[in-house]
Parts: structure tokens; sequence; C-alpha cells
């Protein structure tokens, strides 16, 4: 009976957004050297693209840049273009190893997944985030790069130090059971899509179990987030437990000590295997009910690891913050012309990371 209310709620959520489904969406990225990189996706027709293969109705996904001399490239992402819109939208670039990362959700009515593309000297890998048993839905796909310094040894025992990208993807999915999800890329090794490892968030806190959406705000559990701890490459991951209806925030790392690249050396096949440690946890969120197709939630980590979520509503930005035993109420800043969201989030996640 509860899958068969998630696909119910999955079939809603998906009709409640439909009207802003064929809108064109864009992602714009700074890189250091001053190149602008954006991605769009949309109908083929809005896009105005023409080409073989490619029907008016079908949603595609483009790339272009433009470096600071002037230079420009870019295209169809090869692959991608279907009936099946593509929403969530999201570029990062990855500049020491030259790869330019894609993702979005592609909706579908009984099922969807998380897609990436991968795009390096001219070619593109394609990799899909598959959803889990049941009747599947994933919503709110977020992603992070990250890099860390990695110590091995050459053939003759000398010591290298190399530099590793990571790229990491959450989510949440109702499947079997309702739960945050996670996997990771590593960018500077060749990508193979079959081998990626997906974990359930739950389950690497020794959380897992049966999971139950009824009377609980989807905002506080639906939107798990990522965030870089610092410097040293580690990873933060917040999100809700509905088997017990706990919020964590665990600490992800991944071996940097190596030894010798061999198939002998358990230690380096075990280089891509996530460290987890539980930084905080604490009671789930008590969050106003909200219409989860058209608002999103942002969680901003601070230094004691205390999580503080927020979201918009168009005429204010609310949040909430765990103080390390139970949730603020709501707490509510008034958006106008002095008082933007961008600047009203710029004082929450402020406020977030002092605490």
């Amino acid at each position: 009976m509860k899958t068969i209310c998630r696909l119910v709620l999955a079939l809603a959520l998906l009709l409640a957004s439909g009207f802003s489904l064929a809108e064109v969406q864009k992602k714009t990225l700074l890189a250091s050297d001053g190149t602008i990189y954006q991605v769009q996706t949309g109908l083929v027709s809005e896009l105005a693209l023409t080409g073989a293969g490619l029907a008016s109705d079908d949603y595609a996904v483009i790339w272009n840049s433009v470096a600071q001399d002037g230079t420009q490239a870019g295209g169809v992402i090869p692959g991608v273009a279907n009936s099946m819109p593509k929403t969530g939208l999201d570029l990062t670039v990855d500049e020491p190893t030259g790869t330019v990362v894609v993702l979005w959700r592609e909706e579908n009515s009984l099922l969807n997944k998380i897609r990436l593309a991968f795009g390096k000297a001219g070619a593109w890998t394609l990799a899909d985030l598959l959803p889990s048993v049941g009747f599947p839905h994933a919503y709110n796909p977020q992603m992070l790069l990250t890099h860390q310094t990695v110590h091995t040894l050459d053939d003759a025992g000398a010591d290298v130090f190399t530099n590793r990208s990571v790229l990491s993807v959450v989510w949440w999915e109702e499947s079997a059971y309702a739960q945050a999800r996670y996997a990771s890329f590593f960018l500077d090794e060749s990508i193979d899509p079959s081998q990626v490892a997906i974990y359930n968030l739950p389950e690497l806190v020794n959380d897992q179990g049966p999971t139950d959406l009824q009377d609980i705000a989807r905002g506080a559990y639906a939107f798990p987030s990522l965030q870089a701890e610092g410097p040293g490459g580690a990873i933060l991951a917040s999100f809700a437990a509905l088997n017990s209806d706990k919020q964590y925030v665990v600490r992800l790392t991944y071996p940097t000590d190596l030894g010798k690249p061999s198939a002998d050396n358990i230690t380096w096949l075990r280089r891509r295997i996530p460290v987890v440690g539980i930084a905080s946890s604490g009671p789930m969120a008590v969050m106003p009910s909200f219409d989860a197709a058209s608002i999103s939630v942002g969680t901003v980590i601070g230094s004691s690891y205390k999580p503080t979520l927020y979201w918009g509503d168009g005429v204010s930005l609310h949040y909430v913050r765990f103080d390390g035993a139970a949730w603020s109420a709501v707490r509510t800043i008034a958006l106008s012309d002095g008082m933007t969201y961008d600047m009203a989030v710029a004082l929450v996640q402020g406020m977030a990371q002092r605490n």
C-alpha cells in the first residue's frame, strides 16, 4: 500500500510541475581561466536546433563555452535527445582534468533516473544512476566537485603525489524505501558507467528499514544535500532517515595513502570506497507543508556540523536551524527591492556557517 501511495504522490508531483517541463533551463559557470560555460535543456524546437535524428518535440541538452580570447565551442550532447523532459539541470567543470559535467533528472510517467554527461577532449560519456526496485522516482539531484591529494608509489618505490577529482552526487528516491542515495565518480580516472557504486545513505549509518511518508512535510526529508568540509577534500552529506525520523550529517572521505597501484594491493582496490562517519544527528526538522514541485530546500552545514534548512516562496525566505538538541521555529526574512532572494540566502549562509 505504501509503495502505491508513493507512486500516486510521484505522479501528482510530476503533473504539478508539468507546466514548467517545456521551459528552457540554463546553467552558467565561470572557470578560473575566464572561460564561460553554459548548458541548456528544453524542446528541440525551443532551442532552435536542427540536424539528423532531432525531432522538434524531443528534449535535448546543449552546451557551449566562450574563452577569454573569444574562441567558442559547443553543440548537442549526443545520445541524450528523446521524448522525456529533463529537469534539475546542473553544471560543473573540473579544470585539472578538463572535464565538463552536466547533470539532470530525466522524467517519465512511471519511473525516472538521474543522468550525467561527462565531456572531455571532444568526447562525451553518459552515466545513468538507475533507481532501485519498486515503482521508483528520483528527485532533487545535487552534485559536488571536491579534490584530494593522493599518495602512491611508482615502480621504483618512490613517492608520487597526484590530484584526485571526486564528483559526488546525492538525490532522494522513493521506491521500496524512501531514502537519500549517494554515488561518486573519479574524474582523474577513466569513467566506466557500469562500475559506479550507489549507496543508500541510511544504510551507511545503520538506520535502514521501513519508511512511512504519512503526516511528514516533504521539505523536511526530500532534499538531501552535499557540502565541502574544507580544502582537505572531505564531503559532508545531510539527509533524513525516515526509518527513525532522524536528520544526519555524515562526513565522507576516501583513502589517500594508496601504495603501489596493483590488483594485489587491497588498499589500492578500495580507493573508491567511502569512509563514513556520523558528524551529527538529531530529530528530523519540523517544517510547514508546501508545494515541493515548485520550491526547493537548501542546506547549510555550520562549523559545528549543525544544519540549517532554508527555502523561498517568492515573498520571503524562511529557515530553520538545528541547535544540537532541537530545531528552531521557522524564521523569516521578507524580500524586497533592498533584500533580494540571493541577499537573504547569503545572510542565512553566513549565520549558519558561524554557528
